[in-house]
């Protein structure tokens, strides 16, 4: 493969960012995803890294993180010399397993020294969120590279106006934002650490228009301001071109070689491959590489961005053979699927009501819309995926068939796996086997097709998505695009009557892209009704499709001023007055979130979260010394005045510690039968001996579990997880690794709940759904167990991308404060069960663990 270099000369800055030799084995792959890498990258410099999907371009951003291979250094420059000299170079295994050659310095520094100096986004934008509350998550960075507490804030502030989430609470959860709002605060925790060099992993890829542009710009005067260099990957460079200086096209070039493979300088087997080496095909300003007509972009993937296009690069409306005559935004005159008064929420919330849609064979329809307009709500709806807030989903006798059901959601698994396929936004909610064949076959065997023909029809699928040679790889190891074109591929074996697709083209070059436009074009023959979620508005020009746009605006019940501007901006175009219906939705930065307060108490609530804890314990454990009545009932007595006397109402008290008053029966009750004996016996019956003994001792365990459960739980509900951490690094001094690697823990409990969810629609999405509880349970507890682990590593990378654990200081954003009145209630907390005790050695009761 020819390589084309510009003819300027090379800046004489420092190098930013080297690559020498440079490649990398994930541990799970036989290949190498990137090997014999050579490129140098100057300060300052703003590169644009394009290739085809698959070619390596995330596992390139994340070598220059210092997120892969040996953190001890071991592949420097001496183990590169003898590749200079045109040997093999020397390969180091990780603790991952993972297979390391050559080395990368940012500055002249071995990379994993250099921590700190490097910002990255990845490309997943969920794997990135650390905590809970929006604000934590970028304002982490800036303390991990010990930023003063003022500073810190104001570049949060700074960073959030840049991506388009001003206004935006700071401790709402980034459980309710969207995945387009997820990408932004992934950027925006990346450009709050003012990093000298700036990689982004297709930042804008799933970004509205409006949302690209504020992140273009963010990127823009971040890199004005501060000189940074940036290395970018993205697919559609359009809005990036005007601040590209310097355009880098990768290829992959096939030869035998011989490689050694050792660990810590041993040696190993030597065997002779067939290996993929990654090589520069095109490097110089855009000007030069996208003017150059020896390079075949499109056979490279890549998309020529508008400025540089030739005719032949135009996206437009796409026609294939056997294309039907009737137009894809109108289909037939059947309707396969409609709404009626459809409301569509969750949690019982509307966010759009009074949605009247029909759905055609043969119609492509595309929902657009800003991000968390309500896109992917309004599709998993139409799915039968998500119950309705009102209104209906109705499916008609050609979708329905034979059925009595005509809602889809009241549909069984089978029924609806047969009839309406969903691709989900991440791909590997869908994920249910075991390799990628098993994958693409798993819905024509669920709808009754035979297993030879629904293996031909899978290699036939896989061949078309390029993703033949990975058969028998499983699904998680496979890149992000490859990923996106599976479980599109997934959902085209089964041809169903209706198919949804939930940015189908997120992630692929040009040349998969239109694959996946004519095979969708191919399915309108088939009588299919498509719906695409999408923010791609070439696809739309593309496929001819109906567009359904989602709106925001501050009374989603009726056009407001606002949607009326829209409304008329849109009929301007005569194309758009045909094919455009708007449904109104609530503004996303105006849907606020009530704060959870930190207590229903406000006394309570303004003790530091630490001495709360601290308090729980002393009002509670004392209490274990003695297993009498006098004891128990003083200190339930003493909590009941106390707690009443700072806001609580005995009724709140009740329903705040039910499990409590549930459990202390059941134990008071198995103490008195099986207890010890003492004094009359009430009734004996085998095993049962019921005396006064057991009696007391079975009074005295419901009340003592209840003056033990009650405060504790009092005590600790509410306390907001990050104020806590805080407090434990701050007025604990416990080491911060220990401490937010935790609370980043609590953060993925809660992903895992949402992750259940999808599972659970994907499986009754793809026929999975009807199995029993027991059959279902294992399989998806599975899937759920390989996503924790590969949530785990992906956040202990983010961590470790924006600063986290290194030996240098940090700064604390949120300070942890103490005052006289946390010291006084911690006396409090003690004095409650010391009066308790001492009542019942007065009265003489005092029993020592019951004895």
């Amino acid at each position: 493969m020819t390589t084309v270099k510009s003819a300027c000369v090379e800046p004489t800055t420092g190098i930013a960012l080297q690559f020498d030799h440079w490649g990398y084995r994930h541990a799970s792959r036989k290949h190498f995803a990137v090997r014999g890498l050579d490129l140098k990258i100057h300060a300052g410099e703003h590169v644009l890294l394009l290739g085809a999907s698959g070619i390596g371009k995330s596992t390139i951003l994340e070598g220059a993180a210092g997120l892969l291979g040996d953190e001890t250094g071991q592949t420097d420059a001496s183990r590169v010399n003898n590749a200079a000299e045109g040997e093999p170079p020397v390969a180091v295994e990780d603790a991952d397993g993972g297979i390391t050659e050559g080395a990368i310095r940012v500055g002249g520094i071995e990379v994993h020294a250099a921590r700190g100096k490097v910002g990255l986004v990845l490309q997943d934008p969920d794997a990135q969120a650390i905590f809970q509350r929006l604000g934590d998550n970028v304002v982490f960075g800036p303390e991990n590279l010990n930023v003063p507490r003022d500073l810190a804030w104001q570049r949060v502030d700074e960073a959030l106006n840049a991506v388009g989430l001003a206004g935006v609470q700071l401790d709402r959860s980034v459980m309710h934002l969207s995945g387009g709002q997820m990408q932004r605060l992934a950027l925006a925790g990346a450009l709050a650490m003012r990093p000298e060099v700036l990689l982004l992993d297709e930042p804008t890829a799933n970004l509205d228009p409006d949302g690209v542009v504020q992140v273009v710009g963010a990127v823009d005067d971040v890199l004005r301001q501060t000189h940074a260099t940036m290395v970018l990957v993205e697919h559609r460079a359009d809005r990036w071109i005007d601040m590209i200086d310097r355009v880098v096209v990768l290829g992959l070039e096939r030869t035998d070689d011989t490689r050694q493979v050792g660990n810590s300088g041993e040696e190993s087997e030597i065997a002779r491959t067939n290996f993929r080496n990654t090589v520069v095909v095109a490097d110089g300003t855009p000007d030069e590489v996208f003017h150059n007509t020896d390079i075949d972009f499109n056979e490279l993937g890549i998309w020529v961005p508008e400025r540089y296009r030739t005719a032949e690069d135009e996206i437009t409306r796409i026609h294939t053979v056997d294309e039907p005559e009737y137009a894809p935004q109108t289909g037939l005159p059947e309707v396969l699927l409609s709404t009626k008064e459809l409301g569509i929420g969750r949690d019982g919330n509307a966010i759009a009501e009074h949605i009247n849609l029909d759905f055609h064979p043969g119609q492509i329809t595309a929902l657009v819309g800003a991000n968390g307009a309500g896109k992917s709500t309004l599709s998993l709806t139409l799915a039968g995926l998500l119950k309705p807030v009102e209104g209906e989903v109705i499916a008609h006798d050609g979708l329905a068939g034979e059925l009595d059901k005509v809602w889809p959601i009241d549909w069984t698994s089978r029924q609806l796996a047969s009839r309406i396929s969903y691709v989900f936004q991440n791909p590997e909610h869908q994920f249910a086997c075991s390799s990628v064949l098993d994958e693409v076959m798993l819905g024509p065997l669920r709808t009754g097709m035979a297993e030879e023909q629904a293996r031909a029809r899978g290699m036939d699928l896989l061949r078309r998505f390029h993703l033949d040679q990975y058969a028998h790889v499983n699904p998680y190891t496979l890149s992000g695009g490859e990923k996106r074109r599976l479980t599109v591929a997934s959902a085209l074996a089964s041809a169903p009557k209706v198919l949804l697709f939930d940015e189908p083209t997120f992630g692929q070059d040009r040349r998969t892209w239109m694959q996946i436009v004519r095979l969708i074009h191919d399915l309108r023959s088939d009588g299919v009704s498509i719906v695409v979620v999408t923010h791609d508005r070439e696809l739309v020009t593309a496929l001819g499709a109906r567009v359904v746009e989602l709106v925001p605006t501050r009374n989603p019940q009726g056009l407001g001023d606002d949607v009326a501007a829209t409304i008329a901006a849109r009929l301007a175009s005569p194309q758009d007055a045909v094919d455009t219906t708007l449904v109104p939705v609530s503004q996303v930065n105006e849907r606020v979130e009530e704060a959870k307060p930190a207590s229903r108490s406000r006394f309570l609530a303004s003790i530091n979260p630490v001495y709360r804890l601290f308090g729980a314990f002393l009002a509670s454990l004392p209490l274990l010394a003695s297993l009498d009545w006098v004891s128990a009932s003083v200190a339930l007595g003493l909590e009941f005045v106390v707690l009443m006397a700072i806001g609580f109402t005995p009724w709140r008290i009740v329903r705040s510690t039910w499990p409590i008053f549930i459990g202390a029966p059941g134990s008071a009750l198995a103490v008195l039968l099986y207890g010890k004996s003492g004094g009359d016996t009430w009734w004996q019956w085998g095993w049962v001996n019921i005396t006064d003994r057991s009696a007391e001792l079975a009074l005295a365990t419901a009340l003592r579990i209840l003056a033990i459960g009650i405060p504790a739980i009092i005590a600790v509900l509410g306390i907001d997880a990050t104020d806590l951490a805080d407090g434990f690094s701050q007025i604990l001094h416990l080491p911060d690794r220990f401490v937010y690697g935790g609370l980043a823990g609590m953060r993925l409990f809660s992903v895992l709940q949402d992750d259940w969810t999808a599972l659970t629609a994907s499986r009754r999405s793809r026929g999975l759904g009807d199995d029993s509880a027991v059959a279902s349970f294992f399989p998806q507890s599975f899937a759920l167990l390989v996503l924790s682990i590969r949530r785990s590593t992906t956040l202990a990378v983010a961590m470790q991308a924006r600063g986290f654990g290194g030996t240098a200081p940090r700064s604390h954003a949120r300070m942890s404060h103490v005052h006289a009145r946390d010291y006084w209630f911690l006396a409090g907390c003690l004095l409650i069960p010391v009066i308790a005790l001492a009542s019942a050695a007065f009265a003489g009761t005092f029993s020592f663990m019951g004895n």
